[in-house]
C-alpha cells in the first residue's frame, strides 16, 4: 500500500493498478486505507467519470462511508450532481451513495433529482439513479419523487411509453400510498399504451392488456402488485 502513496490518482486511472486500490480498500483498515480517499478528493469528479476510477470510489463508499475522509470526498463529488447523473460511469458512483452513503448525502442526491425529474427519468443513465432512489430511498423520499413525477399532467403515461421511463413507472408502482394513483392513470390510457411496445409490456405485467374497463383493470393490477 505504501508504494502507491502519492500516486493514487494515476493508479485509479490504470486498469491494473485500480484493482490494487480496490483490494487495499477492501482488505485494509480505515486508517491504513485513508490515504486513498485523501488523494482522490481533489480529483473526485474526474475520477468518478473515469472508466477505471469510478469503481475505486464505489468501493470506498461501500466500506468507509462513515469515515470523515471518504465523506469529504463524496461531499465534493456531489457538488456536480446533474453531470454525474448523466454520465456513463459517474451515475454508478451516485447509485453507490444511494445504497451506502450517509443520510445527508442520500438526501442531496434526491434533491438533485427533484431539480429536473422529467429529463432524468428519460435519460439512459440518470434514469438508473432515479430508479435506485425510488427503490432505496426512505418512504418520504420515495413519495416525494413519485409525486413529483406525477405532478406533470400525462407524465406517467408518457414515461410508460419510453424505453427508460417505463422502468421509472415500474418503480413508482412500488411506492406505498402512490401506486394506486399511478395505476389509475395507466388504466385510463390502456388504449394508447396497447399501441406502444413498452406500454404493452407494462400492461401485460400488470394483467391489464386484455382491454378491461378502467375500474376492473385497476383492481386486477392492484392484485398483481400485492394490493399496493
Amino acid at each position: 500500500a505504501g508504494a502507491l502513496r502519492g500516486s493514487v490518482v494515476a493508479a485509479a486511472r490504470s486498469p491494473h493498478a485500480q484493482q490494487v486500490l480496490q483490494a487495499i480498500v477492501h482488505h485494509l483498515g480505515t486508517e491504513d486505507a485513508a490515504f486513498v480517499a485523501q488523494e482522490l478528493e481533489p480529483h473526485a469528479r474526474a475520477v468518478a467519470q473515469s472508466g477505471t476510477g469510478f469503481s475505486v470510489l464505489v468501493r470506498l463508499v461501500e466500506f468507509f462511508a462513515d469515515d470523515a475522509r471518504t465523506a469529504a470526498l463524496v461531499d465534493r463529488l456531489l457538488d456536480d450532481l446533474p453531470g454525474l447523473f448523466c454520465h456513463k460511469f459517474g451515475h454508478r458512483v451516485v447509485e453507490s451513495v444511494l445504497s451506502g452513503g450517509l443520510p445527508r448525502q442520500r438526501a442531496r442526491v434526491v434533491e438533485g433529482l427533484l431539480g429536473d425529474l422529467q429529463r432524468f427519468a428519460r435519460h439512459r443513465f440518470a434514469s438508473r439513479v432515479l430508479e435506485s432512489a425510488l427503490l432505496q430511498g426512505s418512504e418520504a423520499e420515495q413519495a416525494q419523487l413519485a409525486l413529483g413525477l406525477m405532478g406533470q399532467a400525462g407524465a406517467v403515461v408518457s414515461l410508460a411509453t419510453h424505453a427508460f421511463g417505463v422502468n421509472i413507472v415500474r418503480a413508482v408502482l412500488g411506492v406505498p400510498g402512490v401506486s394506486a394513483r399511478a395505476l389509475q392513470y395507466l388504466a385510463k390510457a390502456q388504449h394508447r399504451l396497447r399501441k406502444d411496445r413498452y406500454g404493452l409490456e407494462l400492461l401485460q405485467e400488470l394483467g391489464m392488456a386484455a382491454g378491461r374497463d378502467g375500474a376492473h383493470a385497476v383492481v386486477e393490477a392492484a392484485g398483481a402488485l400485492g394490493g399496493a
